[in-house]
């Protein structure tokens, strides 16, 4: 027979396993048991005890000892069996496989002790989904956050201008007003009626102005700024400096800007064309009501504006100090083109023609509106004047003289 716990083939009378020493409590391994019926106590025989023989010849003598089995024994015995009978029960259903066990299997052996095996995982389905729920949320939380810091609520693009024009934009750049162009004939008159008029715009007293000019119909080279209680009957008046700088991305407008604050008072760009007191002028006029300065003193230069009718000048020692813009005829060409130059022209009245490519060298001539002029090549001296900013070009006249212009004096 096979021991129950170790496997280990053991002899069929074995009490005991050879190898692990486990107990095979079964009836059929105990040796027969022979019973006696119970005899009364008082019928059994003393053992007679007999004396040691005189000669080693004789034997000794006795009767056979009869053994009684006790009162209870039977009772014991019925105890032993039942006890069997329990054990044999619990060690049927000790190797009972549990449900569902398959006894096929390869190495079942059905008297090793069945372990049971650890549950199945659980499907983690849901811990996968609620961890991508979580994530999607995570996400979308950013990306509305983003919408909002990149695009806070109230806040627009930057309005510009959709026309030609002199313009004021607002502390927030979210509208432009136009300024109106006035023409007027004599510029005297223009400003009586300018200073009489609370109706034009008063901008802040360091405004955002947009010119927006294809420059010929504007000319930024010939725009001045004049204050226009500072003009004087005899064409000296007082000009504010103001500078140009182009709008990303739109090259035909520009930002018109102080340096500093401007006074209290009222003021207008201006193009002038011809005689102060007999042209075509044009007029961008607005005011500023509110400013801690009285005065532009680090702001203007003065400037001087030929008249027509000196008559009307209270000043009679003013012709003395005013130019007037006499036209001249432009000079013919008396000389070749330099070989390798190009072609450009005036595009305002007095141009300079200097020594040196600066602003303080030495006047040679100048040049009228519409002069052309041969370019040699260019200086990298870079200057800034009354709101342009360039290079110097070295030129050519057409009458055979060289010098240096200001570039953004030039048209290509």
């Amino acid at each position: 027979m096979n021991c129950p716990k170790c496997n280990t083939l053991n002899d069929d009378t074995n009490i005991f396993c050879n190898y692990c020493g486990e107990t095979f409590l079964s009836s059929a391994n105990l040796p027969p048991t022979i019973l006696q019926t119970p005899v009364d106590s008082e019928s059994v025989k003393p053992t007679q005890v007999f004396q040691s023989p005189v000669n080693q010849n004789d034997e000794y003598r006795s009767d056979p000892t009869v053994f009684a089995p006790h009162p209870n024994f039977n009772q014991s015995r019925a105890n032993f069996n039942q006890s069997n009978a329990n054990f044999q029960a619990s060690q049927a259903n000790f190797n009972q496989p549990p449900p569902n066990f398959n006894p096929s299997m390869a190495g079942f052996n059905p008297s090793i002790p069945y372990i049971q095996p650890p549950p199945a995982p659980k499907s983690r389905l849901g811990l996968w989904l609620g961890l991508g729920f979580l994530l999607v949320l995570l996400l979308g939380g950013g990306i509305v956050a983003a919408v909002l810091l990149l695009y806070k609520p109230g806040t627009t693009s930057e309005v510009l201008p959709d026309h030609l024009g002199m313009f004021v934009q607002n502390n927030n750049k979210t509208a432009v007003e136009e300024i109106k162009k006035q023409d007027f004939t004599n510029a005297f008159e223009g400003k009586d009626k300018i200073l009489k008029d609370e109706s034009m715009p008063a901008l802040e007293s360091k405004p955002n102005l947009i010119l927006y000019s294809d420059g010929k119909d504007i000319p930024l080279s010939e725009l001045k700024l004049i204050q226009l209680d500072s003009i004087k009957p005899d064409g000296k008046m007082n000009q504010i400096d103001f500078k140009a700088t182009p709008v990303d991305g739109k090259p035909e407008m520009k930002r018109l800007w102080f340096p500093e604050n401007l006074a209290k008072g009222k003021y207008a760009f201006a193009l002038i064309d011809g005689y102060f007191d007999d042209g075509k002028h044009k007029f961008w006029v607005f005011q500023v009501k509110n400013s801690d300065k009285t005065d532009n003193a680090a702001l203007i230069k003065e400037t001087n504006i030929s008249i027509k009718n000196k008559s009307n000048s209270k000043n009679t020692n003013t012709s003395t100090n005013t130019e007037i813009n006499t036209p001249t005829p432009t000079p013919k060409p008396t000389v070749v083109p330099p070989v390798g130059s190009t072609t450009a022209y005036a595009n305002t009245n007095n141009v300079v023609v200097r020594s040196a490519p600066n602003l303080d060298a030495q006047k040679i001539s100048g040049l009228k509106r519409g002069q052309k002029v041969y370019i040699l090549g260019y200086s990298n001296n870079y200057d800034y004047w009354n709101g342009l900013e360039g290079k110097w070009a070295n030129v050519q006249t057409e009458g055979g003289q060289r010098g240096w212009v200001f570039s953004p004096l030039l048209d290509f």
